[in-house]
């Protein structure tokens, strides 16, 4: 590969996912290895219109699309590919009002998270390279009421009570955006957690759109089958009606095996090495309500993640030059 340049297009990362599926700790890991200074991060909540009051007394969830500024948040994401500043709105998540305004700088990549990224065609055309967050529901329950009851100024049972009335919404507004990602990453409990309770040894499927970019981690895959079961799988599986290639993490994978294939997987990524953090020290960091933690799978999922960003940042400084 080719060395990524700060002169060329910014790169957008588009990260969707219902309330509480995990955008952010995906995306702070990316952040901390390509450094703040190289990153442009949004969080699409800063562009609700109606705050938790509102909300709450009109009966409209901050999944809605009526409850958020899609043209604003739209029109802003195109300032940024474009090279300009914005003027951005914010929303404070502890009080459930809005902040004072602050001003975003563009940069390489500029990484979108949040509830809508994929909405609207405008939007998905603005990025290139498309996620979803889809842990199986009894996580996504779990992560959500941790959170909302830790950080946000919720009760659990407010928190029930939110998941239970945005259940519609979801299924009309959010969960649809899943048809146009190119990775889809289901997080499930497997025979480790069942043991241990541990969120550190979730179950990762990375499931690829049949007509996503591919990246080879065949080398990845071969060099995960020394142990007494293969740490990742690569396989075949139907998924919404196609075939579509599909690479599970086993949460049962031990912390040096994880660090092997991390040095397979960055051998790929030579023309950025310097990006390498210290091990995963920097990768599958995750809340577990107060409590800093690290996840090997999830460590894997955000490296894996990070290397179709940057083959995609290749394949777009390959296209500038021709």
């Amino acid at each position: 590969m080719g060395s990524v340049t700060s002169n060329q297009q910014p790169l957008i990362v588009a990260v969707c996912g219902d309330s509480g599926s995990g955008k952010t700790t995906l995306t702070d890991g990316m952040v901390r290895v390509f450094g703040q200074e190289r990153v442009a991060h949004i969080c699409l909540d800063d562009y609700h219109i109606l705050d938790r009051a509102t909300r709450l007394r009109t009966g409209i969830t901050a999944l809605h699309p009526a409850a958020n500024n899609i043209a604003l948040m739209t029109e802003h994401i195109r300032c940024l590919a474009h090279g300009e500043s914005i003027i951005k709105p914010v929303y404070d998540h502890k009080t459930g009002t809005f902040g004072k305004p602050e001003v975003l700088w563009p940069a390489d990549i500029i990484i979108v998270h949040g509830l809508h990224p994929l909405y609207s065609e405008e939007l998905r055309n603005l990025a290139q390279v498309h996620i979803y967050l889809d842990p199986e529901i009894a996580l996504l329950q779990q992560w959500k009421i941790m959170r909302d009851s830790t950080v946000r100024g919720y009760t659990v049972e407010q928190v029930r009570q939110q998941m239970v009335i945005r259940r519609r919404d979801s299924r009309l507004f959010i969960q649809p955006q899943k048809q146009f990602a190119d990775i889809i990453i289901r997080f499930s409990r497997g025979s480790l957690y069942y043991r241990t309770r541990d969120l550190a040894h979730l179950d990762v499927r990375l499931i690829e759109a049949k007509d996503a970019p591919k990246i080879d981690l065949s080398d990845v895959v071969e060099a995960s089958k020394n142990g007494d079961r293969p740490a990742l799988r690569l396989l075949e599986q139907e998924y919404a009606g196609e075939l579509r290639d599909v690479l599970e993490i086993d949460g049962t994978i031990s912390h040096q095996k994880a660090c092997e294939l991390e040095d397979v997987i960055w051998a790929h990524m030579d023309n950025v090495s310097h990006l390498r953090p210290d091990r995963l020290s920097q990768l599958g960091l995750f809340y577990a309500g107060n409590i800093l933690r690290q996840s090997d799978p999830l460590a894997l999922t955000q490296l894996i993640i990070l290397y179709h960003v940057v083959n995609k940042m290749h394949e777009a400084a390959s296209e500038e030059t021709l």
